[in-house]
């Protein structure tokens, strides 16, 4: 354990720069050398410098907040004898060549306490099923998953996380740390696009358009108001908003953990945290200050019933993983050599050993598709709840049935051979009258299929609904907003508007373009353009 004074003026290299404003004063190395600097601060830039040993750490500390309020190298870098990180530098002073959360903590107790807090810091990834210990060398694992997770490094010190993953180190700027991109570092790709997700929201497009222009480098505490007309990242889940405090406590918004094999409502910190409704009301205040309630609350009552649809499919995955399981189509993969005793690898429900198609359809469809289903909703991405969510989560659960149905499972084999559109969906089924922003005509909500095939659809759908009410899954304000569009469905469906007035010139243009009865149209003449020349394939393969 570091063993310090605490009435050393320590600010921690690492920590996030909420205190004291980053207004740095973006000093050259001449501007620096004028600088009123400590005794030991001058021999480390000295040093770096005729040395060459990376000198640019120095302009970047110049540019700090840090340097701007007198805050020296060893005030970071100081280490006792018996620290894990201490060594004699270059026959000088002990330094610590790997400040941690506990230095910072010196100034900034309330961030690194926050931080301990979240789900940031939950270093779940020690405790995974082995995706990122057997299936994959560890070379890759290291600069690959690790690389992002030392967000949760657990030091020897007692302290956990590292904070120049967000502030990177030694500048500290605040308009970096605020920057989506600087989040995007780890929260992209195909299990947990949210930057992907974020640019394709209105709010990215918003960002993306006009955010060159808006200065980032701001106290969110100090502010009367959110100061840009979208959100950062950082705006809804962590800055302070009117009514709101700023937190590094990513998890204190969070109602769902819609990241996980199941959504399950959040208990993280509750006696702290509170209740995930009361967490949720966090989040729900960022909105409102851009806004209407009504459109705040219809997105979190469509966000409700994603997160409830995608358990009910996820639930069809595990059924058909135990049943091949159980039939021995696959194996959970073992090993006897670990301190004399059998060891377990993964359970296949979780991430099916991966060595067979359906091991991986099952690990996908929630590490990948399902988190990307989920967190689309949640963040206002519609291509990635539908292409790269729904539509992939559907294709998976009929490729895990067919391949049931291949290696000759009797119930896989019904449905796999059934003709019925009802095939699709052995799973039960959530829904709300109605589209999401939209009052909308009889003519767009004639065209769901399931409506007319599943009988009683809706009487179903309140069933379920209710069912989740009673289970403590939705609250009573979304559930009684559920409950008033099912008792006037019929108008959110459009039954109760007169049809539209240019519908029926839409449908006869359709024709006009579509129909393959009259040799005129446009289809008719690109499918049937008849070209002379025979195929190179028909002229040399007999």
């Amino acid at each position: 354990m570091k063993k310090y004074s605490w009435s050393f003026p320590l600010l921690g290299l690492l920590a996030v720069l909420v205190v004291y404003a980053c207004t740095g004063v973006n000093a050259s190395p001449k501007q620096s050398a004028e600088m009123d600097l400590d005794a030991e601060t001058k021999a480390c830039i000295d040093c770096h410098e005729n040395e060459r040993v990376a000198p640019k750490v120095h302009d970047q500390w110049a540019s700090s907040a840090h340097a701007k309020n007198g805050i020296g190298c060893m005030s970071c870098h100081m280490a006792a004898e018996d620290d894990f990180d201490a060594y004699q530098h270059e026959g000088g002073p002990l330094v610590a060549s790997h400040p941690t959360p506990k230095d910072c903590a010196t100034c900034h107790e309330k961030e690194v306490e926050e931080h301990t807090k979240s789900k940031h810091a939950y270093p779940f990834w020690l405790y995974a099923a082995a995706d990122r210990a057997v299936f994959e060398p560890i070379v890759g694992t290291k600069q690959g998953c690790e690389s992002c997770h030392n967000i949760s490094a657990m030091w020897p010190d007692g302290s956990v996380g590292e904070c120049d993953v967000c502030h990177s180190k030694h500048s500290f700027d605040l308009e970096l740390a605020r920057h989506p991109n600087t989040c995007g570092e780890c929260h992209l790709g195909p299990d947990h696009p949210q930057r992907e997700i974020y640019y394709e929201s209105k709010h990215g497009n918003i960002f993306a358009a006009k955010g060159d222009n808006w200065d980032l480098d701001y106290h969110s505490s100090e502010m009367d108001e959110i100061p840009h007309e979208a959100p950062v990242c950082t705006t809804c889940h962590m800055d302070a908003s009117p009514g709101l405090k700023s937190t590094h406590n990513v998890s204190e918004r969070l109602a769902w953990e819609s990241q996980a094999p199941w959504s399950y409502r959040t208990i993280w910190f509750e006696e702290e945290l509170g209740t995930w409704e009361e967490k949720e009301e966090r989040m729900k205040t960022v909105c409102y200050n851009c806004h209407a309630p009504s459109f705040v609350k219809d997105h979190y009552l469509m966000y409700d019933l994603v997160n409830l649809q995608y358990n009910e499919i996820r639930r069809q995955f595990v059924k058909w993983i135990k049943l091949y399981t159980k039939l021995g189509l696959i194996e959970v993969l073992k090993d006897q050599t670990i301190q004399g005793t059998e060891k377990t690898f993964s359970g296949t429900v979780i991430n099916g050993s991966w060595y067979t198609t359906a091991s991986e359809l099952m690990y996908n469809s929630w590490h990948h598709e399902g988190r990307r289903f989920r967190m689309g909703s949640a963040m206002g991405a519609a291509d990635y709840v539908q292409w790269h969510g729904i539509w992939e989560l559907q294709h998976n659960l009929q490729e895990m049935i067919a391949w049931g149905a291949e290696h000759g499972v009797e119930e896989a084999e019904k449905i796999y051979k059934s003709d019925s559109p009802t095939k699709f969906f052995t799973y039960k089924l959530y829904d709300v009258p109605g589209g999401l922003y939209s009052v909308v005509t009889a003519e767009q909500f004639s065209v769901p299929a399931l409506y007319q095939i599943i009988p009683n659809y809706w009487e179903k759908v309140k069933a379920n609904v209710d069912q989740a009410y009673n289970k403590g899954l939705l609250s009573e304000e979304t559930y009684m907003r559920w409950l008033e569009r099912y008792e006037n469905r019929d108008e959110y469906l459009g039954k109760n508007y007169d049809a539209h007035p240019i519908f029926e010139k839409y449908k006869k243009r359709q024709k006009m373009e579509l129909d393959l009865s009259d040799p005129s149209t446009p289809l008719s003449q690109a499918v049937g353009v008849g070209l002379p020349s025979p195929t190179p394939a028909s002229e040399k393969i007999k």
